[in-house]
């Protein structure tokens, strides 16, 4: 299953003929059946030129609530994912204005699914027992350089998937690269779209 929203925002200087700015785009993916294959490794995509001075990492996302170590790794090392696809993306062509990157959410949590039991019960009954569930949002904004927003975009995407009952270590530990793996490109895809839509007097094409 997925869906795409969008959320109005208010539109300051160059683009008061554009209408309202502030695009929610959310990519969301429910959750399928048993763990599955990922996404294969995507050749690099075109670089996305904006016509700003620089493209700066602004806010970091909260941390967890009621997290375990592994959650908050996996979390952590999907944030640096983001990043770095992020900057390999978005690219500053020069100009006055600066971009401001803002990592509002990244986590990759696993959980016991809904109306599941795990232990001994979920081992013998061999039913999906535990669910990883992946969000990522992100918040791009164009400033002058006295610091007033001129423009700016959010981009959103989750997905979910459920693993077998008795999955190893090792298996979960690839699940959860899998599942990083297509928020990523889900990410991509949604960003794209944000870009054009939002930041179109900042576009070089």
């Amino acid at each position: 299953m997925s869906a795409v929203t969008s959320e109005p925002g208010v539109t300051t200087g160059r683009l008061g003929r554009r209408g309202a700015l502030g695009f929610l785009l959310g990519g969301l993916a429910g959750c399928g059946g048993p763990l599955g294959p990922g996404r294969e490794a995507e050749a690099a995509r075109p670089t996305i030129r904006l016509a700003v001075g620089a493209i700066l990492d602004g806010d970091e996302p909260a941390p967890l609530p009621a997290a375990n170590f592994i959650d908050e790794r996996r979390s952590a090392e999907l944030a640096r994912s983001v990043r770095e696809r992020l900057r390999a993306r978005l690219v500053p062509s020069g100009g006055g204005p600066m971009a401001r990157l803002d990592l509002e959410q990244a986590a990759l949590i696993e959980r016991l699914a809904p109306d599941r039991q795990g232990g001994m019960t979920g081992l013998v009954t061999r039913e999906p027992t535990f669910a990883q569930e992946g969000t990522v949002a992100v918040r791009i904004r164009i400033q002058d350089p006295d610091g007033r927003e001129l423009a700016r975009a959010r981009v959103a995407v989750q997905r979910s998937r459920v693993l077998p009952a008795g999955s190893s270590v090792t298996r979960r530990e690839e699940a959860a690269r899998a599942l990083a793996a297509d928020l990523l490109a889900q990410l991509e895809d949604a960003l794209e779209v944000a870009v054009r839509d939002n930041f179109g007097p900042w576009l070089v094409e």
